[in-house]
């Protein structure tokens, strides 16, 4: 079951579990490991709702919401009590090294140039800034997605637009994510598949790395950290 790429991208899949994360964790554990971060952008921020994310895991830090004018979430946003900006899409209006970090909730599927927008993360973040992001591979079209993300290709994207993977873990699995909008019902916690692939892997002895790139094979969401590198980061 590891396929032809596993060798290139082990050593971004962490080997000590094999739980399946959210982007919110990881940004809490990038936090207690590296923080705390006195500037955070949302990329993406629809209606708003990553203030509460980013406020309980960084009540300091200076907040900035980033998102396109025209978008379901972003007609649906009602809050102001944070700072909210529009941009173009691809250009974001910051000038170089301005953010200690970057978050990203299922952004990246809507976004029409990814390259280019990875490539403003990096410039955007200061040296040994991170890039918390979660995305799509195996879920369903949704509300005017365009791409989705195999893991190989968030290790490409991520290191050819100047950042460093600096770990990729199994998000909410593809089949609950098919199963959830064909029967239009919201499970949260759903497994279907994951179970199973926890399971033969211990019976064969794996480790919870190649647990883990079992489980991104078959993800409906990715989630990820990167580094920007300087500072004491490499």
């Amino acid at each position: 079951m590891l396929g032809p790429e596993y060798d290139e991208i082990a050593h971004i899949i962490p080997d000590d579990n094999s739980r399946v994360y959210s982007v919110e964790a990881l940004l809490g554990e990038a936090v207690g490991a590296s923080g705390p971060f006195a500037t955070i952008l949302d990329l993406g921020c629809g209606d708003g709702r990553g203030y509460d994310v980013v406020r309980a895991i960084l009540p300091s830090a200076r907040y900035c919401g980033v998102d396109i004018e025209a978008s379901p979430e972003v007609a649906s946003r009602q809050r102001a009590d944070a700072e909210f900006i529009s941009y173009n899409g691809v250009d974001l209006p910051f000038e170089d090294e301005t953010f200690d970090a970057v978050y990203s909730r299922q952004v990246f599927e809507h976004i029409r140039h990814p390259d280019r927008v990875m490539a403003e993360v990096c410039r955007i973040l200061r040296p040994g800034g991170i890039f918390v992001c979660s995305l799509s591979y195996l879920e369903p079209y949704h509300s005017f997605s365009i791409f989705n993300f195999t893991p190989y290709g968030v290790f490409r994207i991520v290191e050819d637009n100047g950042l460093k993977l600096a770990q990729m873990r199994p998000g909410t699995e593809g089949l609950a994510l098919i199963f959830r909008q064909l029967s239009a019902r919201k499970i949260g916690g759903l497994r279907l598949a994951y179970p199973a692939f926890e399971l033969a892997g211990r019976i064969r002895g794996w480790s919870a790395r190649k647990r883990n790139y079992l489980k991104l094979r078959f993800a409906g969401h990715i989630c990820f950290v990167a580094r920007k590198p300087g500072s004491d980061q490499t």
